[in-house]
């Protein structure tokens, strides 16, 4: 007949399970503030079309040669076009495009034009 041996099981106590615990939430807490910055900075797809539709309207004053500034409202985004002159060069011009939605500047684009050249294009 063989015989059963009585002993001790080893266990986990429940200071050793709290611990556990508290290490796996602060590594949650710390990877989903991680993540939240990667997708905070990453731009939206606003921004994108923002930035997109400022660049085809500088595109368009270059081609029309309208050097003049404007002010346009495409879908909810206010596209407000600012035309100076470079520095000291009279032939050079710095068009800037800045998009907003309700009041909160989303993209803003810049390009410096040479407007002799442009013309006889």
């Amino acid at each position: 007949m063989a015989k059963l041996t009585t002993g001790k099981v080893k266990a986990s106590t429940l200071l050793e399970v709290i611990v556990a615990m508290v290490v796996i939430m602060v590594v949650f807490v710390i990877a989903t503030g991680i993540y939240t910055n990667v997708i905070k900075s990453s731009p939206s797809i606003k921004q994108q079309q923002a930035r997109a539709l400022a660049s085809g309207l500088i595109e368009q004053s270059k081609l029309e040669h309208d050097w003049a500034g404007k002010i346009l409202l495409v879908d909810s985004i206010t596209l407000q076009k600012e035309v100076v002159p470079y520095q000291d060069y009279s032939d050079l011009l710095l068009i800037t495009v800045t998009a907003k939605e309700r009041g909160r500047e989303i993209g803003r684009v810049k390009q410096i034009v040479n407007r002799v050249e442009d013309e006889h294009e």
